[in-house]
């Protein structure tokens, strides 16, 4: 039997190999070369001239995802003989000089510009280029290398990519828990504000604060991209539960995150040092419950496994909030005031906790 440090081991090291996809990445693009770099070597033929661009297209047709690896495939050998097929049309007409390389990069870049040809379309006056001055000896013989060889490696990649299909889930969720840890940060830096003595001023506020957006976009990309090799995965009904809960978990944190931006607005635009008391929007009645409030939405979030939250610590977050509440109906009633600002800092709250968590354990867990 398996020593129980071993089993840790091995499992540490698994989930470290599914955290980093590039790495099976980088491994499936070698072999998908070296297999396409053998066969190339025993094409006949004047194709058989141009070896090296078999592993080319292997490389190009080993993506993150076998539907992406197929488009980019297509994609760069349709740029390819989009290329030679200009240069052959140009050669038919004069040998290589200044004017005609002029000539063929200028159309190519033009050409270039096709949408359709997506991040493959530099292939166009690359292709073109290496027609017209590379196989300026035999161009048919050339393009027949360059197109089909590549078109052969691409094959060999997408080959490799079935057999060895990627579903970066676990690299998904690690840039969901980024963006999860940071929002709660995000929290505890305003509930800390709140709890001194005075308000921060609007220079102290912006200190504490740390852009959501680039964790934003990076969480976005990486549930795109496992949303992405889903199709035509064999593996992806086996893990069909999880990827929907993930897809759904970024939803959350995406609307999450501009609440608790709209949130850090309020707070340092209307609860800064550099107002008067009787203009801020909570002042220090109600500062002690909006921070409870915060640090207890932080909670929820850090209690997140698995797209639930911890029971326990959500009917505490609730409960916080309406605390808060009650205590901006009591502050109304004796002072008179509309504390219009406080109003909305708890119905954000409100909002981002109803973010956080499923819809039914909200209802099953709110007081109200």
């Amino acid at each position: 039997m398996e020593p129980q440090h071993d089993r840790r081991r091995r499992g540490t090291l698994l989930r470290t190999w599914a955290r980093h996809p590039r790495w099976a990445l980088a491994l499936k693009a070698a072999l998908a070369a070296a297999i396409a770099w053998a066969i190339a070597l025993v094409v006949p033929g004047p194709a058989g001239e141009y070896p090296y661009y078999a592993p080319l297209g292997a490389v190009i047709a080993t993506s993150t995802s076998l539907a992406g690896s197929a488009k980019e495939a297509l994609q760069t050998v349709a740029a390819i003989l989009l290329g030679a097929g200009l240069a052959l049309l140009v050669d038919a007409l004069a040998a290589p000089n200044l004017v005609t390389i002029a000539f063929v990069v200028a159309a190519g870049v033009l050409l270039a510009g096709w949408s359709r040809l997506g991040s493959s379309a530099s292939w166009v006056p690359t292709a073109a280029l290496f027609t017209l001055i590379i196989g300026s000896s035999d161009p048919v013989g050339y393009v027949m290398g360059y197109a089909g060889l590549t078109l052969l490696g691409a094959a060999v990649g997408l080959a490799v990519t079935a057999a060895f299909p990627p579903l970066p889930l676990a690299a998904a969720q690690v840039e969901l828990s980024r963006l999860r840890d940071l929002l709660a940060e995000q929290l505890d830096m305003l509930a800390g504000g709140l709890e001194r003595a005075g308000p921060p001023s609007q220079t102290e506020w912006h200190d504490g604060m740390r852009p959501i957006d680039p964790v934003l976009a990076q969480m976005r990309s990486a549930v795109e991209l496992a949303e992405q090799a889903r199709r035509g995965n064999r593996r992806a009904r086996h893990y069909r539960q999880s990827a929907e809960r993930q897809y759904e978990q970024a939803r959350a944190l995406g609307s999450l995150a501009f609440l608790v931006e709209e949130l850090t607005q309020l707070v340092i635009e209307n609860e800064v040092a550099e107002r008067d008391v009787d203009h801020v929007a909570l002042g220090p009645g109600l500062r002690p419950p909006a921070a409870v409030a915060l640090r207890r939405l932080a909670a929820v979030l850090r209690s997140v496994d698995d797209a639930l939250a911890d029971p326990d610590v959500t009917r505490s977050a609730y409960t916080a909030v309406d605390d808060l509440l009650a205590a901006v109906h009591r502050h109304r009633r004796y002072t008179g005031t509309d504390l219009l600002a406080a109003g909305s800092l708890v119905l954000v709250v409100q909002r981002s906790l109803a973010a956080v968590i499923p819809q039914e354990l909200a209802e099953e867990e709110s007081p109200g």
